[in-house]
């Protein structure tokens, strides 16, 4: 696994991952959504189509901020796994230290912000 540098984002997700306040892979992210856990859902950007759309609707319908960043394999790297597409973030102080950490204009589902959703933004998803 990489060796975190102060202000990674993967850092903290390997924080989070070990603090238990990880939910990883599809179901689990549905399943976090759902119990109303679900703090910040990030997307990886070589996700399908189809994973995108899902995690938009379902983020924006709970009012959670959704953030598309990084590959799958950076992602999983971090979880210790070959790949992940999806992951929530349950603790809302790790998620927000985490959005600060993120590069400017990553882009979330806009239910934070007031802006436009994920799928408006991208049509043709």
């Amino acid at each position: 696994m990489p060796v975190a540098v102060k202000g990674d984002p993967m850092g903290l997700l390997g924080l989070a991952r070990r603090a238990g306040q990880l939910a990883a892979g599809d179901h689990a992210v549905r399943f976090a959504l759902q119990r109303g856990r679900a703090a910040l859902v990030l997307v990886a950007e070589d996700a399908g189509a189809a994973c995108r759309r899902r995690f938009a609707h379902l983020t924006s319908r709970e009012a959670v901020p959704m953030v598309v960043w990084g590959r799958k394999a950076e992602l999983g790297a971090a979880l210790g796994r070959s790949q992940c597409a999806v992951l929530a973030v349950t603790d809302k102080g790790l998620a927000a230290a985490l959005r600060e950490r993120l590069p400017a204009g990553t882009g979330g589902t806009g239910a934070e912000s007031g802006g436009e959703p994920f799928v408006a933004k991208h049509p043709h998803l």
